[in-house]
């Protein structure tokens, strides 16, 4: 096995561009497997510890009017309507908008929230991990009052926001009273929480709901409940107005869209794969045309057709072997290079992907078996080849 590895060596060393472009296949398909497979491992864990946030007795009813849905947004008598039905315990309205806003003299477009102000803090704190870092919650009775999450406060104008400024909205001058710790969330941290009727009022929604939180007696009914916030709404509402997602399911259509860019994905590692095989079996094909009289002294002196093929077998394996651990090192370094991305400009935690020992295991030994696959005929080739027609080529 020795002396199979040297010549291995002795025979990559030779030519070194062929070497390289042979090893391009593979690297580019083990790097490819690397990062899809890393970064599919860190948002399974992202959704599922936002699941967990969420909490299984929750169903999640939106509008989608402005999203390209027909016919008439979600409205009050909607809300009174899914309030009267069984297994319901509570609804929580939300209004979510993007409205104009003056802070020192910068005017920038600030993404807000509206929210029952005695329902707020139970709901998205215990959901969302809202946290208070300084001043507190809206409560009842604070209409011209707002918490702003922590990147309005580090970052979003030119000047800090402290406890106590104002910032000015649709031209009413709207308290700061509290800030959000960081969410490791870069949409939650960068909206503002406001007082639902007051925001509703200032903004001229009349009626409207942008979203619902439905609360549920029963976590075990939350199938059963869903269905019939969906007969309830479907009487007044086109089916394409509106959503309704329990929070397993929330969680499986944002987990199904990740499985559709594996797959996407995963196609072009395939075809990398075969690339680079195919490459690999081009190689040694040549090496075999190239060493013929080698070939033919070593069966002269003894080597038998099995020796032969052992050795363009192990020099094929070697080659799949080197372009994966390339393929592992850069695909690690694209696993970091997004997590360093992710917490960048998503916030901390919300993405973390890794490279494990499984996988880098996996993906070694793949490639170690795309090499010797596609080694196997250039092998057995060689290993028929008659010494005396060898000799005198």
């Amino acid at each position: 096995m020795i002396e199979y590895l040297e010549l291995t060596i002795k025979n990559l060393t030779y030519r070194k561009m062929r070497t390289f472009l042979t090893l391009l296949g593979i690297v580019i398909g083990i790097t490819a497997i690397v990062a899809l497979v890393s970064i599919g491992a860190g948002m399974t864990k992202s959704v599922n510890a936002q699941f967990d946030r969420l909490g299984a007795d929750k169903i999640f009813v939106a509008s989608m009017v402005a999203g390209g849905g027909s016919g008439e947004g979600l409205r009050d008598k909607d809300l009174r309507r899914i309030e009267k039905l069984p297994g319901v315990k509570a609804v929580i309205p939300v209004v979510t908008l993007i409205a104009g806003s003056d802070f020192k003299g910068e005017e920038k477009a600030l993404p807000i929230t509206g929210v029952p102000a005695k329902e707020a803090e139970k709901v998205f704190s215990d959901a969302q991990a809202f946290r208070i870092l300084n001043g507190r919650w809206i409560v009842s009775g604070d209409r011209k009052k707002a918490t702003i999450g922590y990147n309005i406060y580090n970052d979003f104008y030119r000047v800090k926001v402290s406890v106590g400024d104002k910032i000015e909205i649709q031209g009413n001058e709207i308290e700061v009273i509290g800030i959000f710790a960081d969410t490791g969330d870069n949409n939650q941290n960068s909206r503002i929480f406001m007082d639902f009727d007051y925001l509703r009022e200032i903004m001229n929604k009349g009626d409207e709901i942008t979203s619902m939180v439905v609360r549920l007696d029963d976590v075990s009914k939350a199938e059963a409940v869903s269905i019939r916030i969906k007969e309830a709404l479907e009487k007044n509402h086109d089916t394409s107005s509106f959503v309704v997602l329990t929070s397993e399911q929330l969680v499986k259509q944002i987990t199904d869209s990740f499985k559709v860019i594996q797959v996407v994905f995963g196609g072009i590692a395939a075809v990398s794969l075969i690339v680079g095989g195919v490459g690999i079996a081009n190689t040694m094909i040549m090496n075999v045309l190239e060493r013929t009289k080698e070939i033919g002294i070593m069966k002269a002196t003894g080597a038998r057709g099995s020796h032969i093929l052992k050795m363009i077998v192990v020099e094929s394996g070697i080659i799949g072997l080197i372009g994966g651990s390339i393929g592992i090192v850069i695909g690690y370094l694209i696993s970091l290079g997004i997590n360093i991305a992710a917490e960048r400009f998503l916030g901390a935690n919300v993405l973390t992907t890794a490279v494990t020992p499984a996988l880098a295991g996996f993906a070694l030994s793949f490639s170690f078996v795309v090499g010797i696959i596609s080694g196997v005929y250039p092998a057995y080739r060689a290993s028929k080849l008659d010494p005396v027609v060898a000799l005198r080529s």
